[in-house]
């Protein structure tokens, strides 16, 4: 083989080799600048995560501190800025709605005066928080335990296993609520208007206040099923089509009950 012909091949593979060590350059710098893209796209979420959570926290306090001024619209604002803040922030939803618990409880302990509904903000607070995706709840019940809210619309209601014990709810509207499992010792439900409730094992037990007070009230349809309703008074209460299977009416006023069939009290507990 000639001279000519061998500095032609070492040529070549002097190419070649250039060639490959090109490439493999090239793609050790396009990896790296993959890699510090990707670097900063982390970072720039992690900078977008860092404001929102700052905006969301100036946000609460704003609204919780609106909770507490004296104007009723400033405190409705605070309790509708708090809604908003949970429906952009499923993971703060029970801490807020545990605030709005507290404030109802706090603000409820005693009845509206003779001839005056139930205060604004307590009814939106009402309102909001039994509005809430529940499934983003965790652990959290709602606790109304003593609260005096008589004439609340709760309409449609769909709390389960909610703790209204000795809660004031004469004449509440609770149509179609989902109270199934709600704990309702000694709460005064005269007069409430319980029709198609979903009452399914609530405990309605003589509480250690006064025994569950349920006189007058409108039960049309509603599910007792499993309920314990020991000493409850039922006196002159409406219990067309309500479902009392295994429901435990043991030492219950049922005197001027309207509505009761033979069928019904062949399938409920009691004396």
């Amino acid at each position: 083989m000639g001279w000519a012909r061998r500095i032609e091949l070492v040529t070549v593979v002097v190419a070649a080799v250039v060639a490959v060590v090109g490439l493999w350059y090239s793609n050790v710098q396009t990896m790296q600048a993959h890699e510090q893209a990707q670097q900063a796209n982390s970072q720039a979420q992690e900078d977008r995560a860092l404001a929102k959570e700052g905006q969301i926290t100036d946000r609460y306090t704003a609204a919780v501190g609106n909770l507490g001024e004296d104007k009723m619209d400033v405190r409705l604002g605070g309790i509708y800025a708090l809604q908003r803040i949970m429906q952009d922030s499923r993971r703060d939803q029970p801490t807020i709605a545990n605030v709005l618990a507290t404030y109802i409880r706090t603000h409820a302990t005693k009845p509206a005066a003779e001839g005056q509904g139930i205060p604004a903000d307590l009814q939106a607070a009402f309102t909001v928080l039994v509005g809430r995706d529940v499934t983003h709840d965790g652990t959290f019940r709602v606790d109304l335990h003593g609260a005096k809210l008589p004439g609340l619309d709760s309409t449609g209601t769909g709390e389960t296993a909610i703790d209204l014990r000795g809660a004031d709810l004469r004449g509440t509207d609770l149509r179609g609520a989902q109270l199934s499992g709600a704990n309702l010792l000694g709460a005064n439900l005269d007069g409430a208007d319980l029709r198609d409730a979903n009452l399914n094992a609530a405990d309605l037990r003589e509480g250690r206040l006064r025994e569950t007070d349920l006189r007058r009230t409108d039960l049309g349809s509603a599910d007792l099923r499993g309920t314990e309703l020991r000493s409850a008074g039922l006196r002159g209460a409406f219990l067309g089509g309500v479902d009392l299977r295994d429901t435990d009416l043991s030492g219950a006023d049922l005197r001027d009950v309207k509505g009761l069939t033979r069928a019904q009290i062949d399938a409920m507990r009691g004396d």
